[in-house]
């Protein structure tokens, strides 16, 4: 058998480590002495003298006043500067692509959306020969969006004086990374998208493309429900289905960036007579394909938009649709069974519920904790996302300046 080695840390890695440690809690807490952070890191007056020393010079860190004299020499107060550092986020949507700049205190300092348009050819199409032969010039007109939208959030970030240092975009679909290829996405019939490389062709700055729901669970993580914890679950539908998940302080991707795929769970025996491809079989039942066909079937009203979502269907049964609450308790079912398998393999510390579930969590939450109670081992703690409808761009800001800071976090 092979002997198993454990991972150590270099002096340069810890020091990136308790680096991130002393912005955190300015982050977290406004400006504080250095005898405060060391309290609050627990890092000695020696490190604690040193490493702000270095976060000064590198402009991350600014004096921010004194404390109050109790008799002694007042101490300097230090805040994090991130006011004056920004970073881009975009997030890919069925029908829109929306763009935000942010800067390093989390603050969206300007926002610009962009409607992606109509599609020639059904929603859903993929594959070679001729469904992508259709998509082709969709996909073209698609990515000239998203290009120019990108260019914009950077040089619109160069006009107010406080220049972009690193792009983060969220895309509904596995990435494999370094690259950043994004593969299927059905809303989009796009294969095998070479976003990284395309985009880190136009700009020097760092470029981080990042699954969704990750990107969710990212943020949540470091700037929402899941601060201070090591491991969650943060359970993402709207077109689609996906799950992003974080162990031992780290996104979770798997061998081959598929970890969270849920949609592709296989929900009863039934699911075994048919094959899947571009949607497995529980986004068949509640993605937003499979809502949009069956509200149609029942004779529900369809938004402008051609497409229903699960938002769109807990809406309806709130105004009193009786076959939309009956769409919306079928949809809890199958999340709560995802949900089930998720906590059972995974047992994280906390389930983070976003995007179509967010406007409605004050039902979707007990409505699915009362499903699991006394199905499971132990009901999970769930929470909606910290940051609502910016949930996913607010993670891929992170993501980002994650990249410029080079934050780095012990895990344990």
């Amino acid at each position: 058998m092979a002997k198993r080695t454990r991972a150590t840390a270099t002096t340069s890695t810890l020091a990136r480590v308790n680096q991130t440690a002393i912005i955190e809690a300015l982050r977290e807490s406004g400006a504080l002495s250095r005898q405060q952070l060391g309290v609050k890191t627990g890092l000695s007056p020696a490190t604690i003298n040193r490493l702000t020393a270095s976060l000064i010079e590198d402009g991350l860190v600014v004096a921010a006043g004194q404390e109050p004299s109790t008799g002694g020499r007042p101490s300097v107060l230090l805040r994090y500067a991130g006011s004056s550092r920004l970073v881009a986020a975009i997030q890919l949507r069925a029908e829109t692509v929306t763009g935000i700049l942010v800067d390093f205190d989390g603050k969206v300092v300007f926002r610009r959306s962009v409607p992606l348009g109509p599609r020639t050819a059904d929603e859903g199409t993929t594959g070679a020969g001729g469904a992508a032969a259709q998509r082709a010039p969709d996909q073209d007109r698609e990515l000239r969006k998203v290009f120019r939208l990108f260019d914009d959030l950077i040089a619109t970030a160069d006009s107010m004086g406080t220049p972009c240092l690193a792009v983060g975009i969220a895309v509904p679909g596995v990435v494999q990374q370094p690259e950043g290829v994004v593969g299927t996405m059905p809303e989009f019939g796009w294969t095998g998208v070479p976003f990284g490389t395309l985009l880190r062709e136009r700009t020097h700055l760092p470029v981080v493309v990042e699954n969704d729901a990750n990107a969710l669970a990212y943020g949540e993580l470091h700037t929402g429900a899941g601060r201070g914890l090591s491991s969650l679950v943060a359970l993402f539908l709207e077109n689609g289905l996906g799950a992003g998940i974080v162990a031992n302080g780290e996104l979770h991707r798997g061998a081959r960036a598929e970890a969270g795929e849920i949609g592709y769970l296989l929900m009863e025996r039934s699911s075994l007579e048919r094959s899947y491809d571009a949607r497995g079989d529980l986004e068949d039942r509640i993605g937003s394909l499979a809502l949009t066909q069956r509200a149609r079937e029942r004779g529900m009203p369809i938004p402008a938009t051609g497409s229903l979502t699960a938002e769109d269907v807990f809406e309806l049964a709130r105004d009193g649709n009786p076959d939309a609450k009956e769409l919306a308790d079928e949809i809890l079912d199958m999340v709560a069974i995802a949900v089930a398998a998720l906590v059972i393999v995974l047992d994280p510390e906390l389930v983070v519920v976003g995007s179509s579930f967010v406007g409605s969590s004050d039902t979707v939450i007990p409505g699915i904790q009362e499903r699991l109670r006394g199905r499971i081992i132990r009901v999970p703690r769930i929470e909606p996302a910290t940051h609502r409808e910016d949930a996913v761009l607010l993670g891929a800001a992170e993501l980002a300046a994650a990249e410029v800071n080079g934050f780095a976090y012990l895990a344990f």
